[in-house]
């Protein structure tokens, strides 16, 4: 039976559609591996970034799909199996019928990868009663570790309340935020355009939240394979601006709409504003 903990939170966000179920069932549990890879020696490996991370610690007004996390350190000896099958443990101490998905090549290179997955009809039935939906229908959240360490990004502890207090250790802003501009820059053009990235950009200027330069400076040599030594302010503007004028501003918006909050407006984002942004783009 479901944890009353994941219905009364349900109520408590006012869950009226099946959609709305998905997302805030998909946030909780979120939160509920959080909480308990924080029972762990997790966060002494990585520390918490990306979307989610900037969703759940600092307001942004978009739902997001996955758990991102980044080595703090050169690590040799990491097993991200162990600490998914707790967070799986976790979730099903809450009613929640989790189970893990993997394949062998998930623990090879620079990414390790596990989803956790359940189905979420039972909770639907339980929550509206009856309910039209697809009985087969799951939820699925993705869990990455980046185990190349980069140097040069600052960490802060934030706390998360969820039948308790429990302390995560995430990037802090600034380096979010470079975090973000390194995407913006080195994501495949042949890939559809990851709206989100844009909308998040957004996000970070809007909040005067200026960007971690020598971190920045240090994804992009690796990411790019190319001597960042000499980039400043001026170089980092002048490769953005080169991305905007490129990048097809109808795809931005209509990949990123389905996950904004509150039907939000973003259709005025086009090149032109993109490019104007440059003005309010600042380093620390």
């Amino acid at each position: 039976m479901i944890n009353n903990y994941i219905l009364e939170s349900l109520k408590i966000s006012n869950v009226k559609t099946t959609v709305d179920l998905e997302n805030t069932l998909r946030e909780l549990s979120q939160k509920i591996i959080l909480s308990a890879l924080s029972k762990t020696n997790f966060f002494s490996y990585a520390s918490f970034y990306g979307g989610t991370c900037l969703r759940l610690f600092h307001g942004l007004n978009r739902y997001s799909e996955d758990l991102d996390f980044s080595f703090i350190k050169d690590t040799k000896s990491f097993s991200l199996g162990e600490y998914v099958l707790f967070c799986k443990n976790t979730l099903n101490s809450y009613g929640i019928d989790a189970s893990i998905y993997t394949k062998d090549e998930y623990d090879v290179g620079e990414v390790r990868r596990r989803y956790i997955r359940f189905p979420y009809y039972d909770i639907a039935k339980e929550y509206f009663g009856n309910v039209s939906m697809n009985k087969e229908r799951v939820i699925s959240i993705k869990i990455e570790v980046s185990s190349i360490f980069i140097d040069g990004a600052t960490y802060e502890w934030n706390m998360l309340n969820i039948q308790g207090l429990s302390n995560v250790l995430c990037m802090d802003c600034p380096s979010l935020f470079a975090g973000k501009l390194n995407a913006i820059l080195t994501r495949k053009w042949k890939e559809r355009v990851k709206g989100r990235d844009y909308y998040d950009y957004v996000f970070y200027l809007s909040h005067n939240i200026k960007f971690n330069l020598n971190y920045l400076k240090n994804k992009l040599k690796y990411s790019l394979e190319v001597d960042t030594s000499t980039y400043d302010l001026g170089k980092i503007k002048e490769l953005l601006r080169e991305r905007f004028m490129e990048v097809n501003s109808s795809n931005i918006i209509n990949d990123v709409m389905p996950f904004i909050i509150d039907e939000e407006d973003f259709s005025y984002i086009n090149n032109d504003v993109l490019i104007k942004s440059l003005e309010l783009l600042r380093d620390c």
